[in-house]
C-alpha cells in the first residue's frame, strides 16, 4: 500500500512538472521566435535610417558663405553694409557627414526687414537651418515707426561629404577613427 501511494504520489508530481515543462518551453520557444524577429527589426531599422540620412542630405554647395549671405541680403533689399559680421566656425565631421555653424550679425534693420531676409535666406538655402535669432534695439527710432536692429542669426547645416579643408576636421565623441 505504501509503495503504491508512493508510486501514485510520483506520477501526479512527474505529471504535473511536465506540463509545466511543456510549457515553459512553448513560452521559450516564443520568447526566442520575439527576439529573433525584434533583432531583424532593429537590423532594418538601422539600415532604412542610414539610407533615409544619406539620401535626404544634399552634397556640399560649391561657392563660400559670404556670397550666399550677400545674394540674400540683396534679394531681401537690405544693403551690403547692413552685414555687421560673418563667423563661420570650423566645420566637424561624424561618419560621412559635415556639420557646419556660422553666426552672422546684421544691424540697422528693421523687423520687416529682418523678416524679409529669413524668408530670402530659407527660399535660397534651405539646407542651412536657422537654430538661433537675437533680436535687440539698435538705436532709437522715429515715434511710430520701425525701430532699428540688431540681428543675431545662428545656423547650422548638415552635408553628405568630406570636409572642405582636411585639416578642419574635428573629431566627436564616438568617433574613434
Amino acid at each position: 500500500m505504501k509503495r503504491g501511494l508512493f508510486w501514485a504520489l510520483a506520477v501526479a508530481i512527474l505529471v504535473f512538472t511536465s506540463a509545466r515543462a511543456a510549457r515553459a518551453h512553448a513560452r521559450r520557444a516564443e520568447s526566442k521566435q520575439a527576439l529573433t524577429t525584434v533583432e531583424a527589426q532593429a537590423r532594418e531599422l538601422v539600415r532604412l535610417r542610414g539610407s533615409a540620412r544619406d539620401s535626404s542630405l544634399s552634397a556640399r554647395p560649391e561657392g563660400g558663405l559670404a556670397g550666399k549671405v550677400a545674394r540674400a541680403l540683396a534679394s531681401s533689399g537690405l544693403l551690403g553694409s547692413a552685414l555687421q559680421s560673418l563667423s563661420p566656425e570650423a566645420e566637424s565631421t561624424d561618419k560621412g557627414l559635415v556639420r557646419q555653424h556660422a553666426t552672422l550679425t546684421l544691424s540697422g534693420p528693421t523687423l520687416p526687414q529682418v523678416g524679409k531676409f529669413l524668408d530670402a535666406w530659407r527660399t535660397a538655402e534651405p539646407e542651412w537651418i536657422i537654430s538661433g535669432l537675437d533680436l535687440s534695439p539698435a538705436g532709437t527710432g522715429t515715434p511710430g515707426a520701425d525701430v532699428p536692429l540688431r540681428a543675431v542669426v545662428t545656423m547650422d547645416a548638415v552635408f553628405r561629404g568630406s570636409p572642405k579643408f582636411p585639416g578642419d576636421v574635428l573629431r566627436l565623441p564616438g568617433d574613434h577613427r
